[in-house]
């Protein structure tokens, strides 16, 4: 990955951390995201409908991927609000974050762009140190802490992001390149998004509870937008969906060092661990990961 390419996904990691740990202190998460995502849908709809009538850059098959991965999106909030509702922070978010690395690895691999042997390994290095991370101590490896109902709804989130991920790493190579072009098509991925969260809400029959602070999902909507915006500008930066992936997974360090600030949860020597395999890994991909 290019060195620019770098600082764009770390950024927009410390803004994922950032709304994922608000929404989560705030507790009620299905509707908190239901809330943030309906915000960026109102404030974004003149903008981004007017910008995009006069620049004509989203393709026909931008538009069917934008479709189809805010379908995977909708899926992954849903699930994502599910972990949190029922395991902590600092297990459920590296589980539901981890997941997707080494599937998206593979995905580049199908689509005929192997990864290179530091890149390869890198991979693996944050996949294993996501996995980590769930811990409390290492001694405390126990199927269990895995395989549980919570650990259900964390594979279908990553299921969700896998799909994302891939559908939109094929509409960055179809449309007009550039910034502007990104955060277009980011607010029709958000505006799929929120139609299929809907969706899941009323096949799932929860609405959620009233959420608290109701200016905090506006600040969320905010962080996440321009999170995900950045990330699609790096898609277009890197021939690899899975380094830019595997590179957000840096979100994981900031979490599990913010939600133990926060909420005080135990296993602080072996997360620490994990969040070092996994930085060590994010340097291969950085550095010998290739374009």
């Amino acid at each position: 990955m290019s060195l620019f390419a770098v600082f764009l996904v770390i950024l927009s990691s410390f803004m994922h951390a950032g709304w994922n740990l608000l929404a989560r202190r705030e507790g009620s998460e299905r509707t908190f995201f239901k809330n943030m995502l309906l915000f960026i849908v109102i404030c974004g709809f003149a903008p981004a409908v007017a910008s995009e009538l006069l620049a004509n850059s989203i393709t026909v098959k931008a538009w069917f991927c934008a479709a189809g991965s805010g379908l995977f999106c909708g899926m992954y909030f849903f699930f994502l609000a599910r972990s949190y509702e029922s395991s902590d922070f600092t297990i459920a978010y590296p589980v539901a974050r981890s997941l997707p690395v080494l599937l998206v690895a593979a995905g580049d691999t199908l689509r005929g762009r192997p990864l290179t042997p530091a890149g390869l390994c890198g991979v693996i290095l944050v996949a294993g140190g996501c996995f980590l991370v769930p811990l409390e101590s290492f001694r405390g490896f126990a199927k269990r802490r895995y395989l549980n109902k919570s650990t259900f709804w964390m594979l279908l989130a990553a299921f969700g992001t896998v799909g994302y991920s891939l559908l939109d790493k094929i509409a960055s190579e179809s449309v007009r390149q550039g910034p502007w072009t990104a955060l277009r098509y980011n607010y029709f991925f958000y505006f799929f998004s929120f139609l299929a969260y809907l969706a899941f809400l009323r096949i799932f029959k929860t609405g959620g509870s009233a959420s608290g602070r109701k200016r905090m999902p506006f600040a969320c909507g905010i962080l996440s937008f321009a999170a995900y915006g950045l990330v699609l500008w790096a898609y277009q930066l890197s021939e690899h969906a899975s380094y830019v992936v595997a590179f957000r997974q840096f979100s994981i360090v900031i979490g599990v060092i913010w939600g133990f600030l926060m909420f005080k949860e135990k296993g602080l020597g072996v997360r620490v661990a994990g969040t070092l395999m996994l930085t060590l890994g994010l340097l291969l991909i950085a550095f010998g990961g290739g374009v």
